[in-house]
């Protein structure tokens, strides 16, 4: 079937983003998914989303941190959906080098150095203004939906995760401008939200896992935290698409958990 609303979604083709891809596609949306580079992944993605949900999607490689990726975004939104766009979903990011550093530099400091701040700066509040503003442009009134994904520890909901102060900085700039959006857009009848997913069961806690072991990251972290279970990536997607929905036109600069209670402490 032909369905006539269109979401973005950075970083779209696996993990939380691919949970949200399925909850998008499920609600009737069709999708511009970005990725990376993992070409191959990302044509398992559209394939399995075309076969189960009959919808149209499409793909854009490159670094969500690169302006050109950005305009290639909305080349693909002009080209193929007449410039109509329903939802944005900012949900790409990456480690700079990998993983977070696991200790501090002789003299204590997390600091990364400003190529890493840079990255960050690019990868979050950079890429979440050239998104949104492009993105509104093409955005009827009353029917435009955004929602960026942050995560622990950038704002005052929860303390500072010491070794993601590069990331986390650059977060809270993101969170900032969801509140910046939502009260600007707010007259067009626009939404701007962020979630704060933690303990999604992804490849990204595969570094994590292959250096502690199962059993210690699920002893340490997910079973020390409220509901102690990991979440799917289907869980989050479901909140997203929620966000994205009719039924969310009047929430707007929340900035809503997404965690088994992980904000809340031990």
């Amino acid at each position: 079937m032909s369905h006539s609303k269109t979401a973005l979604v950075t970083g779209g083709t696996r993990g939380i983003g691919y949970g949200i891809a399925e909850e998008l596609a499920s609600a009737g949306y069709d999708l511009v998914l970005g990725y990376r580079q993992n070409l191959e992944r990302a044509q398992d993605a559209k394939t399995n989303l075309e076969n189960t949900y009959q919808t149209h999607v499409f793909l854009v490689g490159g670094g969500a941190e690169e302006e050109a990726t950005v305009d290639a975004y909305f080349s693909c939104i002009d080209d193929n959906f007449g410039g109509k766009l329903n939802a944005l979903v900012h949900n790409a990011g990456s480690f700079w080098g990998g993983l977070p550093p696991s200790r501090p530099d002789t003299n204590g400091s997390w600091f990364q150095g400003w190529e890493a701040y840079d990255y960050y700066q690019g990868m979050y509040p950079k890429c979440f203004i050239r998104l949104v503003e492009k993105a509104v442009t093409r955005m009827e009134d009353e029917r435009g939906y955004i929602v960026a994904v942050s995560s622990p520890g950038c704002n005052n909901s929860g303390g500072p995760h010491l070794n993601h102060v590069m990331p986390g900085i650059s977060k809270a700039s993101m969170e900032y401008l969801v509140r910046h959006y939502a009260k600007q857009l707010a007259p067009r009848r626009i939404t701007c939200n962020v979630i704060i997913p933690e303990f999604v069961k992804t490849e990204a806690w595969d570094p994590m896992i292959e250096k502690l072991g199962a059993t210690r990251v699920e002893d340490f972290f997910v079973k020390s935290y409220g509901m102690k279970r990991w979440s799917d990536p289907r869980e989050v997607g479901g909140v997203v698409a929620f966000l994205c929905s009719e039924r969310a036109a009047f929430v707007t600069g929340a900035c809503l958990p997404v965690d088994g209670g992980f904000h809340l402490g031990k």
